[in-house]
């Protein structure tokens, strides 16, 4: 959670979302022709959870693989200084704590067919048809991070049948530490048949055929949707936790995504909106427009996703020209680290771009990929950060925490 919150900061926030989307740039009319001529673009790639170099399994990734390692080298973001005043006490997570238990919250959840039951059995209904569970499973099987990473924060890790190799990146994973040492496998079908999981769930990224046959192995497969935007996971993590049996830990994290998405946006309130461009580059760099997981951060923390404000749809490839074309005000680079330093010195010292205001006023930064890329709730981490690159003098003293894992 946000701790160490300036008097003054909070007494001048006023409850409000700041949530600028397809903001019209000057000269729209003329921008958007020298834009459409300056573009190189191919056919857009699905937004998927991780758009860098690892891959996925279920073809979930949405940008080429390349083989891009981690680096010590220096982060290129600024952190976030530390609070001064003592921390405000974080709500214990999750298992051990009594909390009031709302069953209405789950009144309106797609996926729940009675939301009056916390019994067992249970029934789930998806775009995959009717699972009926007998009792809270046992052996669980995830088919995307962002699904892990919330299974990590609602139960037991040991529940998780297995991981992919790409969980145990720090830069990409925000569960790499329980995955390094935890069961894993490789991305062929077959592999999770032999698991035996009594509940596999799988994303909307996830392959038709792969869970045709899951389903033909007579394993209960269930659809939960994953969104670009933090508040949006909200139902699905709510959907998980009661597939799970762990209904409190999903209201608990809820809640806190709930919490922390206001605090920032009544620190928001009032403030100019920068336009952001996020790329990245690997074979060619790739822009983050419309749809994409980047694009909502950006706006949810009071950007505006210039990309998306130059009418780009979801992940396309881009041009230095391109670039120099939306003239951003500031540039974010969510990749490995190596490859995103390697980046940006690029940048720096292609002339083309000394008079884009993000280059010729030194605003370009490496950001997380774990935070930007992701679909899961640590998103949130990705809008308090981006929020703090955005708006430094109003986040100066604020503390940010990194989210839980269950613990008992």
């Amino acid at each position: 959670m946000l701790v160490g919150i300036k008097s003054s900061n909070v007494l001048r926030c006023f409850i409000g979302l700041v949530l600028l989307i397809f903001v019209a740039c000057d000269g729209s009319n003329e921008n958007s022709e020298k834009i459409s001529s300056t573009l190189s673009t191919v056919t857009p790639i699905p937004e998927g959870e991780v758009t860098h170099s690892q891959p996925t399994p279920a073809s979930e990734s949405s940008l080429p693989a390349t083989a891009l390692s981690t680096s010590t080298a220096t982060v290129v973001a600024s952190t976030v200084v530390s609070a001064s005043k003592p921390p405000i006490t974080r709500r214990a997570h999750p298992n051990g704590t009594e909390v009031g238990f709302e069953a209405k919250r789950f009144k309106d959840v797609p996926g729940i067919v009675d939301a009056t039951n916390f019994g067992w059995p249970r029934d789930i209904e998806t775009s995959e048809g009717l699972v009926t569970l007998q009792k809270p499973p046992t052996k669980v099987h995830s088919l995307s991070l962002g699904h892990t990473e919330i299974l990590a924060a609602l139960m037991d890790f040991s529940k998780v049948s297995a991981v992919y190799s790409f969980f145990s990146d720090p830069e990409q994973s925000n569960i790499a530490d329980l995955s390094k040492s935890h069961n894993l496998i490789g991305f062929d079908p077959e592999e999770v048949v032999a698991l035996e999981p009594e509940i596999v769930i799988a994303s909307r990224f996830t392959d038709a055929d792969n869970v045709a046959l899951l389903k033909d192995a007579g394993i209960p497969v269930a659809r939960a949707s994953l969104e670009n935007s933090a508040l949006g996971n909200v139902p699905n993590i709510l959907l998980i936790g009661y597939m799970v049996g762990a209904e409190k830990e999903a209201l608990l994290l809820a809640d806190e995504i709930e919490r922390r998405m206001q605090f920032v946006d009544d620190i928001l309130n009032g403030n100019d909106h920068p336009r952001v461009l996020s790329i990245s580059k690997f074979t060619s760099i790739f822009v983050a427009g419309s749809g994409s997981t980047e694009g909502g951060i950006i706006e949810q923390a009071g950007g505006v996703n210039a990309a998306a404000d130059s009418g780009i749809e979801g992940h396309q490839q881009i041009t230095i020209e391109g670039i120099t074309a939306i003239n951003p005000d500031v540039i974010v680079v969510p990749q490995p680290i190596e490859g995103a330093n390697a980046f940006i010195s690029e940048l720096k010292l292609n002339a083309a771009l000394f008079e884009v205001p993000a280059l010729k006023n030194d605003r370009i930064y490496y950001v997380l990929p774990k935070y930007h890329t992701t679909l899961s709730h640590w998103n949130v981490r990705g809008v308090e950060q981006m929020a703090a690159l955005l708006f430094p003098s109003d986040f100066q003293d604020v503390d940010m925490n990194d989210f839980s894992h269950y613990t008992r």
